[in-house]
């Protein structure tokens, strides 16, 4: 399964969505631009996509409020230990209050991993980051167990956020 991810201005995604309204597309945005997500096995409905191949997933990713992207740059030695972290992954997150949707995405054309989470809500996803399930999830950071101890990062991540448009009345 391929997933897709474009960038721009909010009219222009906000159009391309509208027309494209039958495939599996998410618009959300933040103050500095809108992104949409596209998930789908054929080709990309965007001219200039970042193109990504689906490691884990869960959840549908239509209809979500509130989007985290963790961006995480992994060294070409690193892919494995990486994807293989989050194949063997607790999956608490699936059953917490608000959860939409995960995605982990290996990049085609970088070395930036993303870890997309979608939630019914900013506080949904603000409530699993305080709970014993993210907590588990998260047992092992900074341990000598923990990916983090390992020389698989090439650059320190980074965390995007957006939001899907206020419905019109």
């Amino acid at each position: 399964m391929n997933f897709y991810i474009t960038y721009g201005t909010f009219s222009y995604l906000s159009s391309l969505q509208k027309k494209h309204e039958d495939a599996q597309i998410q618009f959300l945005h933040n103050s500095e631009q809108a992104v949409l997500l596209h998930e789908t096995s054929g080709k990309s409905l965007f001219s200039e996509p970042k193109k990504y191949e689906i490691v884990d997933s869960a959840g549908d990713i239509v209809n979500a409020k509130f989007a985290v992207l963790n961006n995480i740059p992994v060294t070409e030695e690193g892919r494995p230990l990486f994807e293989n972290r989050f194949k063997a992954r607790a999956r608490l997150i699936e059953n917490e209050p608000g959860f939409q949707a995960i995605r982990v995405l290996r990049p085609l054309n970088s070395d930036v991993y993303v870890i997309l989470t979608l939630w019914d809500s900013e506080k949904s996803f603000k409530n699993w980051q305080e709970s014993k399930a993210y907590e588990k999830a998260h047992e092992k950071r900074g341990s000598s167990e923990g990916i983090s101890q390992q020389q698989i990062f090439s650059r320190p991540s980074y965390v995007t956020t957006y939001y899907a448009p206020e419905e019109e009345n």
